[in-house]
């Protein structure tokens, strides 16, 4: 078998190896090392690569990430899977999207990639991540959470030929019902669509929000889909789940308020909402109502805001434009 080096781990025969990359260091000089674990199956195969939290305070996809990672059993297994199931431990310490070492960069991490060798921290811990997603991917699954009470949506990246044909048999294996089909001309800088320029078929999963992030129901539900999505690939045996049609959407619209008090939502994840359609009511410290937000737009509510207070300019809710099921 042809030697996969990441970091610290290290796989040259069936089994699984766990080790770290060094990504960065530390205002101390520490090291900043994230964790990577790799599955090895006893069968030829491709390599599938998982990223989780690579936004920092977003967990549901590294507890689905250890949820799968712990029940593979590399001998009844086909090709690699490869999952780093906190990318942006800067962040994750601080429980925080971002680092909290960016000065004059933005630090949004899934905005830096490929990354700069010589650029800023965030920068530097991108390129020394993708270098290796370059080198070793031939699928990419990166796990996203919602910071609202619940979502369950997803993206692939929708490029030209094999690579956007493939990336879709990813969205279907997985199969949350309400799904974009991103235009590569979108989310620069994600590495959803440096990957996909790169060859590599991509996929997003939102999953989870602030408390069902943690909910035993919701981290099984996301990994038996990732295992049917490894069963899809040919890398686990059995027969791959059918979970329907899926709901595409054009694209997505956020609305954000223009007064601030205390948030009451109307909708929630998954309605079919029109334009009009109200939204929430917000209420002033005296308990009075002050408005009904309605909703500039028509499609599928996609993440609530869980309030309840509200500057103005926060985002009450997302939707997903132009749905329709195929």
């Amino acid at each position: 078998m042809e030697k996969i080096e990441i970091g610290t781990a290290v796989s040259e025969a069936v089994g699984i190896s766990k080790g770290d990359l060094r990504i960065g260091d530390m205002p101390d000089g520490e090291p900043i090392a994230i964790p990577v674990i790799i599955a090895r199956g006893k069968g030829q195969g491709p390599v599938l690569w998982l990223n989780g939290c690579v936004h920092g305070d977003e967990y549901c996809g590294s507890y689905i990430i250890h949820e799968v990672m712990r029940n593979l059993k590399p001998e009844d297994m086909s090709g690699t899977v490869v999952a780093l199931p906190f990318l942006n431990l800067t962040g994750s310490h601080v429980v925080h999207r971002m680092s909290p070492f960016e000065s004059f960069s933005h630090g949004d991490l899934n905005r830096c990639f490929p990354g700069n060798p010589g650029g800023s921290l965030t920068d530097q811990m991108a390129h020394a991540i993708y270098s290796q997603l370059k080198a070793h991917a031939d699928y990419l699954i990166d796990f996203h959470t919602a910071l609202t009470s619940d979502t369950r949506w997803a993206l692939y990246a929708n490029a030209d030929g094999e690579v956007g044909k493939k990336a879709e048999g990813l969205a279907r294996a997985f199969g949350i019902k309400h799904t974009l089909p991103a235009p590569t001309d979108i989310l620069g800088g994600s590495a959803l669509m440096t990957a996909a320029a790169d060859g590599i078929p991509s996929y997003i999963v939102e999953a989870g929000g602030l408390g069902p992030a943690f909910d035993r129901e919701t981290v099984l539900e996301g990994a038996e889909r990732l295992q049917n999505v490894l069963r899809h690939l040919d890398m686990l045996p059995g027969e791959v789940t059918d979970y329907g049609p899926l709901t595409y959407f054009s694209n997505f619209a956020w609305v954000n308020s223009t007064r601030g008090g205390l948030f009451q939502a109307a909708v929630r994840c998954g309605d079919a909402i029109e334009e009009g359609t109200l939204i929430g009511r917000f209420y002033d410290v005296f308990g009075d109502l002050v408005e009904e937000k309605l909703s500039p737009y028509a499609g599928i509510v996609l993440a609530v805001s869980v309030g309840p207070l509200m500057p103005s300019g926060d985002i009450l809710v997302h939707i997903g434009l132009d749905p329709k099921e195929v």
